[in-house]
């Protein structure tokens, strides 16, 4: 029987028989306001608050005092979490810029610093760009979830991918989880929905399940359209 977390999302851990595989590196893909920072960090302080320790990595997108204050906006947000190093948020944009070849290293060695449970790489697809050769992203991204699988980590990249593109995408292929989130127009306004695509080992729910995102963070209601 595969070793499970819970993934602290309502409603998400019922769609996938209790929750992540542990070990496991999950893509988070979606247009660009979909909530994909919101459910992986989400799902950080859910598990620093049963005394796990998260990682947040950001990759350029934007500044983490930026995403520490949108964050904060939110019920699941605890600041005393960050304070004891339950939470930590590190950044390897200067390195991504210099020289993408040394960001794997700078990333493991924050992760042996932490020992991380949960680790999110907030977005990975920046790193593509970086690393402009497919052989050697393809390198990366297998390296980074063999390095983070020996922690019994399940690691977290956000990507902005459509369902289109996310089906021949390489980050698609090598994780063991495809978690979609998508905002289509219907009649007059926009609803979310999220999808997972893909989980090993696990009998999922297929299908978009309707979300919303309030102050108490994301939410997914299964069944609901």
């Amino acid at each position: 029987m595969m070793d499970r977390v819970e993934s602290g999302i309502p409603g998400l851990d019922e769609m996938i028989e209790g929750g992540f595989v542990l070990p496991s590196a999950v893509l988070i893909a979606g247009a660009p306001g979909t909530g994909k920072t919101t459910l992986a960090v989400q799902s950080l302080f859910y598990g620093a608050r049963k005394g796990e320790t998260g990682m947040f990595i950001t990759a350029i997108s934007e500044p983490n005092w930026v995403v520490q204050k949108f964050l904060g906006s939110f019920q699941f947000y605890d600041q005393s979490l960050i304070d004891q190093g339950r939470v930590v948020f590190g950044d390897v944009g200067e390195a991504l810029r210099d020289d993408p070849s040394v960001v794997l290293e700078v990333i493991q060695t924050e992760v042996d610093r932490y020992s991380p449970n949960r680790l999110v790489i907030d977005p990975v697809s920046v790193m593509r760009i970086a690393i402009d050769d497919d052989r050697r992203y393809r390198e990366f991204l297998h390296d980074l979830i063999t390095y983070m699988k020996a922690f019994n980590c399940v690691s977290f990249l956000t990507a902005e991918f459509d369902f289109s593109s996310i089906i021949t995408a390489m980050e698609g292929y090598m994780v063991d989880c495809i978690v979609l989130l998508s905002y289509p127009r219907e009649e007059n306004t926009r609803r979310k929905y999220l999808e997972v695509l893909k989980m090993r080992g696990t009998k999922h729910l297929t299908g978009e399940q309707s979300v919303d995102i309030d102050k108490s963070g994301f939410i997914v209601q299964p069944g609901l359209r």
